[in-house]
């Protein structure tokens, strides 16, 4: 940012300093209930036309870490039948990257009047809300994605229906020391006034 600006507010400081953490920089210990209650609470702040709240989350922590790995790896095996089985084992341990794994999901509701991209972007704002409300709170995170999203059995095996959406893998934990912080762009690239032609 240039230095001609003011000193942003508290509130938009941590906007403008928040970073993905990789899972690898990840420790525990993971947030408490009340911290995941403020996020899922943030979360909920999103813009939501009609009021349908599609955003759900789904906590995975301690040994259902590794049965959810079990999940993920045959999930896997299914979209790939020749995965070799070291393959298998990295996809297994991917949910013991981090001390919780959060799946981000939108419970949909086809045929509303609220078109369903707008229901998949008020879900996807609420989980930009809760990555900055885990921040706020002193923890790190990362938003992935994986083939295993598109899933029905594990879309079943996380208590979703079949109308709704997963949105990806938030991994979750207290950021290491040496956690990156990358450059960012200049935004003066990224926005223009519009006048008539």
């Amino acid at each position: 940012m240039p230095d001609t600006l003011p000193a942003p507010s508290t509130a938009l400081a941590a906007l403008l300093s928040r970073a993905s953490v990789p899972p690898r920089l990840l420790q525990a210990p993971g947030p408490d209930d009340i911290t995941l209650g403020h996020a899922v609470a943030a979360a909920l702040r999103a813009p939501d036309h009609g009021g349908l709240r599609p955003s759900r989350f789904v906590c995975i922590e301690g040994d259902a870490r590794a049965a959810f790995g079990a999940v993920i790896a045959a999930s896997l095996l299914r979209r790939l039948p020749d995965t070799p089985p070291e393959r298998l084992d990295l996809e297994r341990a991917k949910p013991l990257r981090a001390p919780l794994l959060v799946a981000a999901g939108a419970a949909l509701r086809p045929g509303h009047r609220i078109p369903l991209w707008e229901q998949q972007a008020t879900a996807a704002a609420g989980v930009m809300n809760f990555l900055n409300a885990i921040e706020a709170q002193g923890f790190g995170a990362i938003w992935l994605s994986s083939g295993a999203l598109d899933d029905a059995e594990v879309k079943r095996a996380l208590g979703f229906v079949e109308t709704d959406m997963l949105l990806g893998w938030i991994y979750v934990g207290t950021p290491a020391p040496d956690r990156p912080r990358p450059p960012r762009p200049d935004p003066d690239g990224f926005w223009r006034r519009w006048a008539p032609a």
